[in-house]
């Protein structure tokens, strides 16, 4: 993997004084690309807490996961997409999205993006964050809120600026080729909601080792109220979690420590969710359930429940994260490697990317270097 812009703040363009192009508006340092996933599966959490209710959890347990997945906001319709992909295999890719909204209203930007991939066997799962400033193609939409600035290359997080989710999905197969199935969408409310609901998550934090925030005993947070994160194993609350997987000034990887670390705390909220002290006790179970579907946002087409009870097999430990491939290059200093970013993109296409992981160890982040 070849880190770079390591420091280099990002920034979606949006209409707005400043440059022939309305200005940078920058973003508040807030991720594996990634995405998550700091937001990361949780429409796969909730469902695999479903399905683990549906086995034996008891029946008000299953109402409420049922009734969650009827009453989800689905505000995103996939199918209204003009020249898509096909569909090659059966293998499911999920874009999972985290915006930095905090009340509704708020004027969003995409924070945290991650390509889900489960294959067709159902037994791989593969997250692959996106890089907020990686310089990409955003295609044309008439129908964007800012369709005047669509059609052009910039930053990737400016696709969800100028145009939402939609415009995302279409920068995605756009760079991709490979077409997306669903959308999941969470915001930062949402987020300290359902690490809450779970009685918090236990996640093991970095040490700063930026020069010039070198701390190996922990990590100063950089947002009010400064919370200090001691190194080590550590039990945080919804704000806390947020907090954590939002720094990245004082990494030395900077954007891809971040990411990183958005990745880990998808797998922490898994792991969270399918505890004993949450499955055998009904009211936490419910509590979870109700939280996630509060918070999320999916497309029309998305039964949370019934993929949840599909992949009830999976567990954090079975998910390889990776960042997608760049080097530095384009206005925004991270570019797609164009030497390995296109064999991942045709394995995630043809569903064969645990061979590409295999093959392009260092590439997907999975080389020694990378574990230590």
């Amino acid at each position: 993997m070849t880190y770079s812009g390591s420091n280099y703040r990002g920034s979606a363009s949006v209409p707005g004084g400043g440059s022939a192009r309305g200005g940078a508006r920058v973003a508040p340092p807030a991720p594996t690309g990634g995405g998550p996933t700091r937001r990361g599966l949780i429409g796969s959490a909730v469902g695999l807490v479903a399905s683990v209710a549906a086995a034996g959890g008891g029946a008000a347990v299953w109402a409420t996961a049922n009734g969650a997945n009827d009453d989800l906001d689905r505000a995103f319709d996939l199918g209204g997409l003009d020249d898509r992909p096909e569909k090659t295999t059966g293998a499911m890719n999920v874009v999972v999205l985290g915006s930095d909204a905090r009340e509704e209203g708020d004027d969003a930007r995409s924070d945290t993006c991650i390509i889900m991939h489960v294959n067709e066997a159902g037994d791989e799962a593969y997250g692959i964050s996106i890089p907020r400033d990686t310089w990409v193609y955003i295609p044309e939409d008439p129908d964007a809120e800012y369709a005047d600035y669509t059609g052009a290359e910039d930053k990737f997080n400016s696709a969800y600026g100028w145009g939402g989710a939609s415009l995302t999905v279409q920068t995605i197969e756009e760079l991709t080729g490979v077409r997306m199935d669903h959308i999941v969408e969470i915001d930062f409310a949402g987020l300290v909601q359902v690490v809450d609901a779970l009685g918090g998550v236990q996640m093991n934090v970095e040490h700063a080792d930026a020069p010039d925030y070198y701390d190996e005993g922990g990590v100063e947070s950089i947002h009010p109220p400064y919370r200090y994160f001691e190194a080590g194993m550590n039990t945080l609350n919804g704000e806390e979690a947020l907090d954590y997987v939002r720094q990245r000034y004082q990494y030395a990887e900077g954007d891809f420590a971040r990411m990183r670390h958005q990745q880990e705390l998808i797998k922490a909220i898994m792991d969270a969710a399918v505890t004993a002290e949450v499955l055998t006790s009904q009211s936490k179970l419910t509590s979870f359930i109700d939280s996630v579907s509060d918070a999320i946002k999916v497309d029309t087409e998305f039964n949370v429940v019934e993929t949840g009870i599909e992949f009830m097999h999976l567990r954090s430990d079975d998910i390889v994260f990776m960042t997608m491939p760049t080097v530095g290059g384009g206005p925004s200093g991270v570019a797609p490697d164009e030497e390995h970013a296109p064999g991942l993109w045709e394995a995630l296409k043809d569903d064969t990317v645990g061979q590409w992981v295999a093959e392009n160890p260092e590439a997907a982040g999975q080389g020694e270097e990378e574990e230590e």
